[in-house]
């Protein structure tokens, strides 16, 4: 008779832990509190219109490198998936001056030293540091099996990469002597993560291993599942895990609002500390879940203030992204003073309808922020909201008046409903940050207080986002194997 597994939530971790564990033999269950899956890797139609909630490119697109192999092994692509190469990281305007980080790094370099001859050896210290993480990178993709003390044995010996894993963007922006150079670096891209982070992100951009799946989230969540019900595995979607059961140090069993439902394995992917808490009543802890939150704000958390629009025009134009300064603006609670304009046009199939494009406006947001929303009555909050939402309209008008009377509101969400789609902590996007003042963390999922029990999601590793889910769970899966093997 086959082992059951019980898993809370049908996200990336989710399904990869039960795609892989089916494989193995074993029946599995995935139990989802909302009416679709994906967790945080979502999308959605508004009037028709695709949004994509998720992605900004995607590690792990390159035919050759490990990640890719375990993406096909899932379902989330196949022979036929192809990916969007943009040709730019990303445009940043900064008071008259564009600069423009491309895939070509030479083009880069040369942009870079047209705009700041003065900035010479900072600019060839940047470009080789992208180069060196990126080249480190791609060789930890193509081996599944190192692991991160082999990472740290190939930094260069210069010392220059790991001092970027002590710096912000902001701090490291300060090698640069022009305006417009700091400010492209300090806003690279989203979220709080150290210099490093961003070395790493460009990297495997230039390199050809971070691109868009056509499509986006919703549909490579959707092939996903596919794979998962071919496999012969049972997904119950609208179905809340309102306790974890146990007894003398096992799980008996998870209790919904209508019924128990019970296994010999159970992996809850939901926040680790919302299962110790809310799903376990708090009668247990991992210490280092618990330092992570009470040192939040050394880490941080990454999360958004994000709008969605149409534009009734041609966006074939603007880069994608672009960021631009902006006269300071109420976002969340704090003054913002740049915003993130990201435009679909590169995937007409999906994200234009009736000659309207789908367009994102971006804001990061932090824990500070959901704590600011949270804090709102519902009626507060719709308002305040909106009228954020609006504001952000406004500057996006302002920079682009060729659109006045040619954009339409579609949607619009803050850390508050990011939290209550998948009780994810603070609200956000991905794990704790990889700072400046914090280092990398990885939890392997084991939960030795309960025998049968794993935590499994992108909180188990530093940065988080959709590939360390995968990875979380594939880490997960090794422990199945490890106690079969006992």
């Amino acid at each position: 008779m086959k082992e059951k597994v019980v898993i809370i939530g049908a996200g990336i971790a989710g399904f990869t832990a039960g795609i892989n564990l089916l494989k193995k033999g074993y029946d599995v269950t995935i139990l989802e509190k909302n009416k679709d899956v994906g967790g945080l890797c979502f999308g959605y139609f508004v009037d028709g219109h695709y949004i994509d909630a998720c992605f900004h490119w995607l590690m792990g697109t390159n035919r050759k490198s490990s990640l890719y192999k375990e993406w096909t092994k899932i379902g989330a692509f196949d022979k036929n998936t192809e990916f969007v190469r943009l040709p730019k990281l990303g445009t940043y305007e900064y008071e008259g001056t564009t600069v423009t980080f491309y895939r070509s790094l030479k083009k880069t370099e040369k942009e870079l030293l047209k705009i700041s001859p003065e900035d010479k050896k900072a600019i060839h210290k940047f470009i080789s540091s992208v180069q060196d993480v990126g080249s480190i990178m791609g060789l930890v993709l193509k081996n599944s099996k190192m692991d991160k003390d082999d990472v740290f044995h190939l930094l260069p010996q210069s010392g220059h990469i790991v001092k970027s894993m002590g710096e912000s963007r902001a701090t490291y922006a300060l090698n640069f002597k022009h305006p417009a150079l700091q400010f492209a670096i300090k806003h690279a891209m989203t979220g709080y993560n150290n210099m490093f982070f961003f070395l790493d992100f460009y990297g495997l951009f230039a390199a050809g291993n971070a691109d868009v799946p056509v499509g986006g989230a919703y549909y490579m969540v959707e092939r996903i599942k596919n794979k998962f019900l071919e496999l012969g595995g049972e997904l119950r979607l609208n179905t809340e895990v309102k306790e974890i059961l146990k007894k003398w140090g096992k799980v008996t069993g998870v209790k919904t609002e209508k019924e128990v439902i019970v296994g010999n394995h159970y992996i809850s992917t939901v926040d680790p500390l919302y299962t110790l808490r809310t799903l376990l009543r708090g009668k247990y802890n991992v210490y280092l879940f618990n330092r992570l939150e009470r040192t939040v704000h050394k880490r941080s958390i990454s999360s958004c203030f994000n709008v969605y629009i149409t534009v009734d025009a041609d966006m074939s134009k603007i880069d994608v992204p672009t960021v631009f300064s902006i006269p300071p603006t109420k976002i969340g609670s704090k003054e913002v003073d740049s915003l993130l304009v990201r435009s679909y046009h590169f995937d007409p199939e999906h994200f234009i309808k009736d000659g309207k494009t789908t367009v994102s406006l971006f804001i990061d947001q932090n824990e500070d922020d959901y704590a600011y929303f949270n804090a709102m009555s519902k009626e507060d909050y719709k308002k305040t909201s909106k009228e954020m939402a609006n504001a952000l309209i406004k500057r996006f008008l302002e920079r682009y008046p060729q659109f006045e009377g040619k954009v339409k509101l579609l949607s619009y969400f803050s850390p508050r409903e990011l939290h209550e789609r998948t009780n994810t902590g603070f609200g956000s996007i991905q794990s704790y940050s990889f700072t400046d003042k914090a280092m990398m963390y990885i939890y392997s999922g084991r939960f030795d207080r309960v025998e049968n029990l794993y935590l499994c999601g992108q909180w188990n590793r530093a940065m988080g986002g959709t590939p360390t889910a995968l990875l979380a769970a594939l880490d997960v899966v090794k422990l199945f194997k490890k106690k079969k093997d006992k």
